[in-house]
């Protein structure tokens, strides 16, 4: 009888450690996603209110336009995303989106092009391209072609490349051939990218659920890091030869929970990476959470990574004189752009460039000029930030709160680029990264 009391009591210890254990593990999920709701984000907010009303319309210096917009991203034509362009559209317009250079999967090893959507909608430009298989490339030949994937992998770049299209690498996190000659650019920043590295995805996860209404652009900044190894790497490619630096939001509009109605009345439950759950009859289920249906088909969802979230989040500016795929395509190689983080502030009219002893300017970002013709060098904002001058990869000199900012080389060769951060709760944050000026 004692064994039983014993035994009993033992059980009860347990069951209340077991209890206070379920608890803190609660806690140390729900406290996080709460403390950002009512204390962290409203104070975001009331930054970035107070940063917009200090914006100020930079002078035009560079002479073409300046058009935001997104580079890799997904459709219905990946196996794994169901985005459609009047899903699509709409983000983009709310985003202020110019452009999308789209990187659907392959669906075989013939790939056809162009493909999926293709063209310009409602004064968007919309260019089809395909994530290669392996190691990810973004595919975009700018023609009527058939690409063969299983073909020699260098001479499909060569070709594409030699014929007009445009290589870039994609995910840099992972191991690609840097030595090879012909592709043009790489991804120095990547929403997916910065998604694997976080130590604990599913407080992301959580954190965004819960503060995804009016927070949900901070909800997404809270996987933010800087990649620093990446663009270190970019850096030191860049010593070598002209290595185009992009931003891409990856978007797929994925991960989420959804419902829609089929033809035969059925109800299709589709989870993350658009992948089929049930297809049910409908039952109390559906009538309690099934609605009418939205543009896209949609009657029920519970949404993390909404497209025009992440168009907003990350962007890449290319001046060009022509809001065209080719035009686009051809000031991006040449590394006319810039990429900026767009949920903190606008970027249009940021600017990089080189001038003469006369103050006229000769070149801009990705251009190349020899130090004799370089008196300064002049960046503009149309927020005040920090500005950080790197050369050669090596942070050399920085300014806070500007507008504006000037250095002189004083015929120092090298690869000069800019980083300009924005201050938030007393840290500055990157919001723009621009492609360097070669000075030689």
């Amino acid at each position: 009888m004692k064994a039983v009391k014993i035994i009993g009591y033992i059980l009860l210890i347990l069951v209340k450690v077991l209890a206070v254990l379920f608890v803190l593990i609660i806690l140390y999920f729900l406290i996080p996603p709460f403390y950002n709701r009512y204390i962290v984000y409203p104070e975001l907010e009331q930054e970035r209110t107070a940063l917009w009303k200090k914006y100020k319309k930079p002078e035009q210096f560079i002479a073409h336009t300046d058009f935001k917009g997104i580079l890799h991203s997904h459709t219905y034509r990946s196996h794994d995303s169901r985005g459609i362009l009047a899903e699509i559209i709409p983000a983009a317009k709310k985003a202020k989106l110019n452009f999308i250079f789209l990187a659907d999967h392959r669906m075989s090893d013939l790939d056809s092009f162009p493909r999926g959507i293709h063209g310009i909608f409602n004064d968007i430009v919309i260019e089809s391209g395909t994530e290669s298989p392996g190691p990810s490339m973004m595919v975009t030949p700018l023609k009527n072609v058939i690409l063969d994937w299983k073909s020699d992998r260098n001479q499909l770049i060569h070709d594409v490349v030699k014929k007009g299209g445009m290589v870039f690498y994609l995910h840099s996190e992972d191991s690609h051939d840097w030595a090879n000659p012909d592709y043009q650019g790489m991804e120095i920043y990547n929403i997916h990218s910065d998604l694997i590295d976080e130590k604990s995805p599913l407080k992301f996860l959580i954190n965004g659920m819960l503060n995804s209404g009016i927070y949900r652009h901070w909800s997404y900044r809270e996987l933010f890091d800087e990649q620093t190894k990446i663009v270190a790497l970019w850096d030191s490619l860049n010593n070598h030869r002209k290595i185009v630096g992009m931003a891409a939001v990856d978007a797929h509009n994925n991960q989420s929970i959804r419902a829609r109605y089929l033809k035969n009345g059925k109800v299709e439950w589709v989870g993350p990476n658009a992948k089929t759950l049930s297809i049910t009859e409908p039952g109390w289920k559906e009538k309690l959470l099934v609605g009418k249906p939205d543009v896209a088909g949609w009657a029920f969802k519970i949404e993390l990574d909404t497209y025009f979230h992440s168009f907003n989040f990350a962007n890449t500016h290319i001046f060009s004189d022509t809001l065209s795929s080719r035009s686009l395509k051809n000031e991006l190689v040449k590394g006319h752009a810039y990429i900026s983080f767009e949920s903190l502030a606008e970027a249009t009219g940021f600017q990089f460039m080189s001038c003469g002893s006369s103050g006229k300017i000769n070149a801009i970002m990705g251009d190349s000029i020899q130090s004799k013709n370089v008196f300064k060098l002049k960046t503009t904002s149309p927020f005040p930030v920090k500005f950080e001058l790197y050369q050669n990869g090596k942070l050399i000199d920085s300014k806070e709160d500007r507008y504006d900012y000037e250095f002189q080389p004083k015929n120092k060769k090298g690869n000069y680029r800019i980083v300009a951060r924005l201050k938030f709760r007393k840290e500055w944050l990157p919001w723009v990264y621009t492609n360097p000026i070669y000075i030689y």
